[in-house]
């Protein structure tokens, strides 16, 4: 969200919530080029100054609906690595793989790829949601003796993310099942065990 959406008075939250929800909803019916913020705030029950006020434009709303910042977090519960990967690829995978994400995620490259202000600005903010929990947790992972400490988060990221989204286009939804977590999983635990 911008700066200029955070000053001023306090904000709604659920009116945030509302809008996120509605624009799930809505891209994965009509996609990302016919999504309005009209149809936006009628779903959510509020006005369209209200979105513009708090998203910079529609690829900033759309970016935050589908991509949440705590996307690359696994749960606080796990503190193994297999299960800390597996959660990761899980949670990418929801996302990704939903409708909504099925829908956005292209278009969203798109206009990423035309941009570089934008793709630096977006990026970033899904980054800075889940880098810094991921790289916690794989330095416990290394202090206790699962993984190396030398693992490239950026890479280990990317890994995630570029697989599952290219699983899902080559394979389809339905063929990214839970055997093809297990795999993905091994060759990222197998790339970063200690040896």
């Amino acid at each position: 969200m911008s700066e200029a959406a955070a000053a001023g008075r306090p904000r709604d939250t659920r009116i945030d919530e509302a809008v996120l929800d509605a624009t799930r909803g809505l891209v994965a019916e009509v996609g990302y080029a016919d999504l309005t913020f009209r149809a936006i705030a009628e779903r959510a029950g509020t006005s369209v100054p209200a979105i513009r006020r708090r998203w910079a434009s529609k690829a900033h709303l759309v970016h935050e609906a589908v991509y949440p910042t705590d996307s690359m977090v696994a749960a606080d519960e796990v503190r193994d690595l297999r299960a800390e990967v597996r959660a990761v690829v899980e949670r990418c995978l929801g996302n990704v793989g939903s409708p909504h994400g099925r829908r956005a995620t292209p278009a969203l490259m798109s206009e990423l790829m035309a941009d570089h202000a934008l793709e630096v600005e977006l990026s970033s903010r899904l980054l800075a949601g889940g880098r810094e929990s991921l790289a916690a947790r794989l330095a416990e992972s290394a202090a206790r003796g699962e993984s190396r400490a030398d693992v490239d988060l950026g890479l280990f990221i990317e890994m995630v993310f570029g697989t599952t989204l290219v699983a899902i286009v080559m394979r389809g939804r339905e063929a990214v099942d839970d055997a093809w977590v297990d795999g993905l999983v091994d060759v990222i635990v197998d790339g970063i065990r200690v040896r």
